[in-house]
């Protein structure tokens, strides 16, 4: 795999998008194929096809007008037609509230164009409240 600033730039975009509630970035991004999924925080959040994704994600931003979705440096690799970002971008609601959040998308290279096909969006819950113990980590 090699570094991608393509994918680099289509993540910054997407967290721009976001804040901006663009939802027509989202429509320009997914990938219509088979198997595209989008995974959000809820556990409810499990949607997979492109017309269910799009017509969520404009619900939604519309929804969260006002929330923006701070970038940071992610991590963004390409091997031939297939790419991936991952990054630790914060969510800013519009009274000042700061969560740190989970960003990943996998990207396929489609007509020219890299369109998501996986895209996954979480906030972590430290092991002691979801598992009940400390497991070891870093």
């Amino acid at each position: 795999m090699e570094p991608s600033k393509e994918l680099n730039a289509l993540y910054l975009r997407s967290c721009e998008a976001i804040s901006s509630g663009d939802h027509s970035f989202f429509e320009r991004r997914f990938s219509n194929r088979d198997g595209v999924l989008a995974i959000g925080t809820d556990p409810k959040e499990w949607w997979s096809g492109y017309d269910t994704i799009t017509r969520v994600f404009k619900s939604q931003l519309k929804e969260l007008s006002g929330l923006q979705l701070l970038a940071d440096s992610p991590l963004a690799y390409r091997n031939g037609s297939i790419g991936w970002v991952a990054g630790q971008p914060i969510l800013k609601f519009s009274d000042g509230t700061e969560v740190p959040a989970r960003l990943t998308a996998v990207f396929q290279k489609e007509e020219n164009a890299w369109k998501i096909v996986q895209w996954h969006f979480s906030m972590g819950i430290p092991n002691e409240d979801s598992v009940g113990e400390l497991p070891t980590t870093p």
